[in-house]
């Protein structure tokens, strides 16, 4: 089993990246390869597609020219997230369990914004986000427009070639950590806009109840077990 990690990364958050190489090292089993897809942006517009597909494309052609050492497997890897000591080995093990499917992940996302010390579930029972999504590659992918900034949405959903070799996961522990900040240009909802997730309603922390206050960091140490990377986290100032 070879694997490969593909990381969308625009040169905009470079404390970050840091700490996304950092947690690839430390992990119970190790990529094969890491491609960094760090290219100057072309554009103001949001990228991440663009960056994922160059990056799945260049991992298929390497296969096709040297099959001996054909990559089985991609994870896509956001450069600003949390991933636990054991995120490849368990998301291997589950994938392999649920019967190796092209397209696989897992059906609820932990977002934690650092600036407000709150995080939130969200619960996506038909689909992963794309920080914890595993594809196989030289598949024949409809990828969505290069400024499309929810490739998940668009491969879980709405890319009828990956119909029916899909499956998702729910893991019993705490495997990765959307991670928000502001940093950068970003995405999704939950950096600068959006924030009203995170508010304390009542502590359920799922995105319809509001957020769970950790201004006391309890629950990121509880789960963040890497002192240095807790103390980044820590230390962010918005």
């Amino acid at each position: 089993m070879r694997i490969a990690v593909i990381i969308p990364d625009r040169l905009d958050r470079p404390n970050f990246l840091a700490q996304c190489k950092k947690m690839l090292d430390y992990q119970s089993v190790k990529p094969d390869a890491t491609f960094l897809i760090n290219y100057l942006p072309r554009s103001e517009k949001p990228d991440i597609t663009q960056r994922y597909r160059t990056g799945y494309e260049r991992v298929s052609e390497l296969n096709l020219k040297h099959p001996e050492s054909a990559y089985d497997l991609i994870f896509f890897i956001e450069n600003d997230d949390f991933y636990s000591r054991t995120y490849i080995e368990d998301m291997l093990k589950a994938w392999e369990a649920n019967g190796k499917p092209d397209l696989f992940g897992t059906s609820f996302t932990t977002y934690y914004h650092i600036g407000l010390r709150a995080y939130f579930n969200f619960y996506h029972p038909e689909r992963a986000s794309m920080m914890n999504t595993m594809i196989k590659p030289n598949l024949n992918i409809i990828w969505p427009p290069d400024h499309e900034s929810f490739t998940d949405m668009h491969l879980w959903t709405r890319d009828r070639c990956l119909e029916g070799s899909k499956k998702v996961w729910t893991p019993k522990s705490q495997l990765s950590i959307g991670i928000k900040h502001g940093v950068g240009l970003c995405g999704g909802r939950q950096h600068t806009t959006g924030l009203q997730r995170f508010t304390i309603k009542g502590g359920l922390g799922n995105e319809a109840a509001g957020g769970v206050d950790d201004s006391e960091l309890k629950w990121l140490m509880q789960h963040v077990k890497d002192e240095s990377i807790f103390n980044f986290y820590k230390s962010f100032k918005q």
